[in-house]
């Protein structure tokens, strides 16, 4: 074989790889893009969105920008927080069923919770250093402790209630906790980017079993950023290192997958979080190509099947 003909040959197997060659998928639908919170700026290091499906509202949090911009669902700009609300480098978001915005920083610190009036108090979340936030359908709050690879669980009045993981190999810790979801039973899902990628654990913190592995495989996660599941307990997870989202089912049955890599539009590059609104929509926000896409799925509210079925 010539030179020229091997090259070309590894050129084509390294794209194949990127995913630049995936076909594209017609039940994943670009919807819409932001690239900043207006015509003249963008994100700097966007790291976390959250939707409050009440008021149509999403926020998106840039660490190193030090603001959290807020849009309506369908792109525009409403409002800005930052230097104002004492924010330095918000890193995590999460909105109760009150419209109240808890903003989680990278340096650490109290979380901070801006009401919808604006008005800003703190809430001790006992680590030094809180992470990923979510909240279950009955105003339990769940924090990732970066400290000490552990999931907080508070009640609705923001009490401790329950402490799970920790840092190991075994069954229930975790190597390096990224996120935290919850679905419609209760049941506590572990993002692991560094261990195995996901662990179930029951409402009173019981380990159940985990799911995944790291590799570079379709149904591999290469590095676990962000999960959520969905309506129906369908798990989505944000695998940065393949461009791409990956769903499960909740017994880890892989589904399918989502995302071609590139900067175009339509396209996945380093993906760092994602969310579902009530209409079904993924929303995307990409730490590599420092913007928000929003796409559409066909058949939003309907289980999907597994690939080749």
């Amino acid at each position: 074989m010539k030179p020229i003909s091997l090259i070309i040959l590894v050129l084509l197997a390294t794209a194949a790889w990127a995913g630049i060659f995936d076909p594209p998928d017609n039940d994943f639908a670009f919807f819409l893009r932001v690239n900043g919170y207006d015509d003249e700026t963008n994100f700097v290091t966007p790291s976390s969105i959250a939707l409050d499906n009440r008021s149509g509202k999403m926020y998106i949090a840039d660490t190193k920008d030090g603001a959290i911009s807020v849009f309506s669902t369908q792109g525009v700009p409403k409002n800005q927080y930052g230097i104002h609300e004492e924010l330095k480098n918000p890193l995590a978001l999460a909105v109760d069923k009150q419209g109240n915005l808890y903003v989680a920083e990278n340096d650490g610190g109290p979380i901070k919770i801006i009401s919808p009036k604006d008005e800003v108090t703190t809430f001790d979340p006992q680590t030094p250093k809180p992470g990923r936030m979510t909240f279950d359908r009955d105003g339990n709050l769940y924090v990732v402790d970066r400290d000490n690879n552990q999931i907080l669980v508070f009640d609705k009045d923001r009490q401790l209630k329950l402490k799970l993981g920790g840092t190991g190999d075994k069954r229930g810790q975790f190597k390096k906790l990224e996120d935290v979801a919850v679905d419609r039973q209760g049941r506590i899902y572990g993002l692991d980017s560094e261990g195995v990628p996901v662990q179930v654990f029951d409402k009173k913190g019981k380990y159940i079993y985990r799911f995944g592995y790291r590799g570079e495989g379709d149904e591999d996660i290469s590095f676990a950023a962000g999960l959520f599941v969905d309506d129906n307990n369908q798990v989505w997870i944000v695998d940065r290192g393949r461009h791409a989202l990956k769903v499960f089912d909740r017994s880890g049955t892989f589904l399918r997958k989502f995302g071609v890599y590139g900067l175009g539009e339509g396209m996945l590059f380093q993906p760092a979080d994602a969310k579902m609104d009530t209409f079904g929509r993924i929303y995307v926000l990409e730490a590599g190509a420092r913007r928000l896409q929003v796409f559409s799925l066909s058949r939003p509210f309907e289980p999907l099947t597994p690939v080749g079925l």
